[in-house]
């Protein structure tokens, strides 16, 4: 929220052998429920967040739209054995079949076809076996390089969190040279903010974001790091 960044999808691994058949498919029963719970959460949030209108029409009609935004929800499914990855999203129909706990609990969910709690027409035939490829959409993926990504073929933090050193020596060394357009392109960088952050207090890590976000959304001149959080972040990157 403070980078004014949205969720957009999940992703999922896959060790198992998926592709049995020429008509594989990689997502299951359960990945098909949870992608559809999380899209229903997202929906819930963005509605949440719906600016309040003048008036109840108003109001109605902004939620509405926070909704559909919410549902704007990509499933990636990955073959953890080659790194092979596929994007879906899921059709409204699931969705609303699972929020209305239609699927079965049960070991079903495990495979392609699932068992649904009540009959449905499926080609002009009663049925409750569902094929979960009739809750997906194909979504072709396109290069694209994200705001607060890091460079190309360069490592920002460690396993566990912290940041590479080579990067730590980067940012010591901007704010050493007290060049501002430097320090914000290195600060710039959703991992390096992340490691950041559980150093930083609260109020600094807010700070420290809304003053990238704004560098991020091209006010670069007269954004700058406080005096005051540059003290902090040397003290977190010496420490």
């Amino acid at each position: 929220d403070r980078l004014g960044l949205v969720p957009v999808g999940w992703i999922f691994s896959y060790t198992e052998d998926r592709s049995q058949d020429d008509d594989a498919l990689p997502v299951f029963g359960a990945d098909v429920r949870t992608g559809s719970m999380l899209q229903i959460d997202n929906m819930k949030r963005r509605v949440s967040t719906a600016q309040p209108g003048a008036t109840k029409q108003q109001q109605r009609k902004e939620e509405d739209q926070q909704r559909l935004d919410g549902a704007k929800f990509i499933t990636l499914a990955m073959d953890a054995k080659v790194g092979a990855t596929e994007a879906f999203q899921l059709s409204d129909v699931s969705v609303q079949m699972v929020a209305e706990g239609m699927f079965k609990d049960t070991d079903g969910l495990k495979q392609r076809h699932v068992e649904a709690r009540h009959e449905m027409v499926i080609d002009g035939q009663e049925s409750t076996k569902l094929d979960s490829v009739l809750c997906l959409i194909n979504t072709a993926m396109l290069s694209h390089t994200g705001t607060f990504s890091s460079p190309a073929k360069v490592s920002t933090v460690k396993k566990n969190g912290g940041l590479m050193a080579k990067r730590k020596k980067a940012i010591v060394t901007a704010l050493e040279s007290k060049d501002e357009k430097e320090l914000l392109a290195q600060l710039c960088d959703f991992n390096v903010l992340l490691a950041l952050d559980v150093s930083l207090s609260d109020d600094d890590s807010k700070a420290l974001c809304a003053t990238v976000k704004k560098w991020a959304r091209g006010q670069k001149s007269g954004t700058a790091v406080s005096e005051s959080l540059k003290m902090k972040l040397r003290n977190v990157l010496d420490g």
